[in-house]
């Protein structure tokens, strides 16, 4: 059976240009209206969606409640990192997407490298990887590599945990329950996989906590060729341990010389970034910027 196509463009349109607003009645509305103006995501299963950047996305919001379901509810996710990779990414350009998910970043990263660029999709989650792949094929990117394996420090295997009690990105080699059951994964080092004068311009890492064995298991490639990085960092995580803002920053200043960013409002609004002078500035639960500053 084919899978059933869906666009809500302008009602999308509407919703995610009200939630750029900084004006607390006018985003407040803007959070209601998913309610009002769409039909209910339990109801509507797997399908492709046309949001708002103008790509294709295979969801189901009835059992995502995180990429999948603020796809569904506004045609966009994390509109600020969005916003980023468009202005940053030029023709030609390489992208390192690590946590990829199902896609998002990675299809419109291929649209801004076009066909002279790359862009790296890293995803360890088995379950996740067909629709990843499915979502690739549904735009047409003939640039982009699956790299289906957790990153780390160190070579081997680890167990990757399910966090369906927050999303389907919420995945982690984090155990959040000692009674958790793990998906056993291949795990390696991006210096093993990558010649360190392999050009990369632009990385995303988005691992639930597992950031720092990510970057110093390529420490070596970073180095020597400074990217950009986009990086989550969070002091609330629900159920797992994991670094702290400054621990992250304090890391990538090991890399070279870097300054840093974050988002004005949030990652999930369009906006200007603001540098982060002292750690006390670094946002709780959102994206850091870091730009080199050489």
């Amino acid at each position: 059976m084919s899978i059933p196509e869906r666009s809500f463009l302008f009602r999308h349109k509407l919703i995610s240009a009200l939630r750029d607003w900084d004006v607390k009645g006018i985003r407040r509305l803007s959070v209601a209206l998913p309610k009002l103006l769409l039909p209910d995501p339990k109801s509507m299963g797997k399908h492709v969606l046309k949001t708002i950047h103008g790509i294709k996305m295979m969801i189901d919001p009835s059992l995502d409640k995180g990429v999948e379901l603020s796809l569904f509810e506004t045609g966009t996710y994390e509109k600020g990192t969005i916003q980023f990779l468009k202005e940053h990414l030029k023709p030609g350009a390489s992208f390192l997407d690590i946590g990829a998910n199902i896609g998002l970043m990675s299809v419109i990263a291929s649209k801004c490298v076009g066909e002279k660029g790359i862009v790296y999709a890293v995803e360890a989650n088995p379950a996740t990887v067909p629709i990843l792949q499915t979502n690739i094929e549904l735009n047409q990117c003939k640039n982009i590599e699956v790299l289906p394996i957790a990153l780390s420090d160190t070579q081997g295997t680890a167990l990757l945990f399910e966090n369906w009690e927050v999303n389907r990105g919420g995945a982690s080699l984090i155990s959040q329950s000692s009674e958790e059951k793990g998906i056993e994964v291949k795990m390696e080092r991006l210096d093993d996989l990558f010649d360190e004068n392999t050009r990369i311009d632009l990385v995303k890492i988005d691992v639930e906590g597992f950031e720092p064995q990510v970057i110093r298991g390529g420490m070596n490639w970073f180095k020597k060729q400074l990217p950009v990085f986009i990086i989550e960092v969070s002091e609330k995580r629900e159920k797992e341990a994991g670094p702290t803002p400054k621990e992250i920053l304090e890391l990538v200043e090991k890399i070279g010389p870097y300054e840093f960013f974050k988002h004005k409002g949030t990652k999930e609004r369009s906006g200007k970034l603001l540098k982060i002078l002292h750690v006390q500035e670094l946002p709780d639960h959102d994206n850091i910027i870091c730009i080199p500053s050489a």
